[in-house]
């Protein structure tokens, strides 16, 4: 088996260890086998090594690059196995990303720092409700509405706009649509959808 699709196993028997139910012996299992592959991974990547300095395989330069880089960042890349809410890459951080680097680009910028800082705060306050599964505009109307009562002015306790500090009618409430309010989505692979239903 190549190196890439070893990996594809570890993604594998992560993604099942993921799907059982926490405390389950069906999780316990999992964990277990995807201990024992990334194990059998590193000694492999160790063997490899020692082979190729020996003279005993030739490796390519790449190759020996990316096992060397392997070796020296095994700690980092392995934080998954031991602490399952990390996830194996980093993916959706550059998914999420994605958007305000395309726009940045497209609109050349933000042409002054204090529209510039703007733009990140409303980015961050996206992607955290997004994170939370919160409907911006509901999330953003609450709070616009909550400046306009204070005159214009920032609420003294932001508290009831922390998600995590939200109890569930209040998540809930976040995370529905306003009646008549079209519906913007973004697909699994970046599609973009409205719904005015």
């Amino acid at each position: 088996m190549g190196w890439v699709e070893a990996i594809g196993v570890l993604y594998h028997l992560n993604n099942l260890r993921l799907g059982a139910a926490l405390g389950s012996t069906e999780r316990a299992g999992h964990d277990d086998q995807l201990q024992r592959a990334v194990q059998a991974m590193a000694s492999r990547m160790n063997t490899e090594m020692v082979m190729a300095e020996m003279g005993q395989i030739g490796l390519s330069e790449p190759a020996l690059k990316v096992l060397t880089s392997m070796k020296n960042h095994w700690d980092g890349l392995t934080v998954f196995v031991h602490h399952p809410w990390v996830p194996m890459d980093n993916n959706a951080a550059e998914r999420d990303i994605r958007t305000p680097v395309i726009g940045r680009k497209n609109f050349y910028g933000s042409s002054s720092l204090w529209s510039g800082q703007l733009a990140v705060t409303m980015y961050s306050l996206f992607m955290t409700a997004k994170l939370w599964s919160l409907n911006p505009r509901t999330w953003l109307t609450a709070y616009l509405q909550a400046c306009a009562e204070r005159a214009g002015q920032a609420p003294s306790d932001v508290s009831a706009f922390l998600p995590w500090a939200m109890d569930a009618k209040q998540l809930a409430a976040m995370r529905a649509f306003p009646a008549g309010a079209a519906q913007y989505t973004v697909g699994q692979h970046g599609s973009q959808s409205f719904d005015t239903s």
